[in-house]
């Protein structure tokens, strides 16, 4: 879909963009830019534009918004444009761009992220009990939006159900089957209190429960492998 089928007004970024394609000296400036990008500036460039003047980092945030749907846009409409691309082309530019991104740099994300969503949802210097509370109901507000989106995927269960069953036969059960028995003595670990005997009935109720749905899961596998 292009910017004529949806009617919309050529943005100031976008015609200046136009403007410099068009002058081959610009045109070339650019290049040479691009080529010499040193992801080591990024950090510079990020601090400078948060803390070197309160008027701009305000402003910053204030737009942050509509910056993300900008760049979700722009993320949306790439896909959009490589989608029109042949096959081998494709494969070929994604493969060249996957084997030049930095894979340190990217181990990085769940550390400084991770602890980014922790502040935000626990928040600092919380007592235990302030903390599962704030846990809790984050997973409540998850639940909520799996529920929804399970509501729309009944809409579709045939369709849906016989794309899973498909894939499911190229899954590699081995590796599910040790994740899933992880996972499995995890829960039973989880739903088995502190203080509470391995033969206590209600122990042993919420660990056979445990048991149970970690089999039916692989009972299901196993079932749609061998249809």
């Amino acid at each position: 879909m292009d910017m004529q089928d949806r009617n919309v007004t050529p943005g100031l970024s976008e015609r200046l963009l136009k403007e410099v394609i068009a002058t081959p000296a610009l045109k070339e400036l650019i290049l040479l830019q691009m080529k010499d990008i040193k992801p080591e500036t990024a950090p510079g460039l990020i601090k400078t534009l948060l803390w070197g003047d309160p008027g701009i980092s305000m402003s910053l945030f204030g737009a942050l918004p509509d910056m993300v749907n900008w760049l979700l846009e722009l993320l949306l409409e790439l896909g959009r444009q490589l989608n029109g691309l042949p096959e081998p082309l494709l494969k070929d530019i994604l493969g060249q761009v996957g084997t030049g991104i930095d894979t340190g740099r990217l181990k990085e994300f769940p550390g400084v992220y991770g602890q980014l969503a922790k502040r935000l949802v626990i928040g600092e210097d919380k007592t235990p009990e302030e903390a599962r509370a704030a846990v809790i109901a984050a997973v409540n507000s998850a639940l909520a939006g799996l529920d929804q989106l399970t509501s729309q995927l009944d809409a579709n269960r045939s369709e849906i159900a016989l794309s899973l069953s498909e894939g499911a036969k190229a899954l590699d059960t081995a590796v599910l089957a040790r994740s899933m028995r992880r996972i499995g003595l995890l829960a039973v670990s989880a739903v088995r209190q502190p203080g509470e005997k391995t033969g206590d009935r209600k122990s042993a109720g919420k660990t056979a429960g445990a048991v149970i749905a970690l089999l039916a899961v692989l009972v299901v596998f196993k079932k749609i492998r061998g249809r």
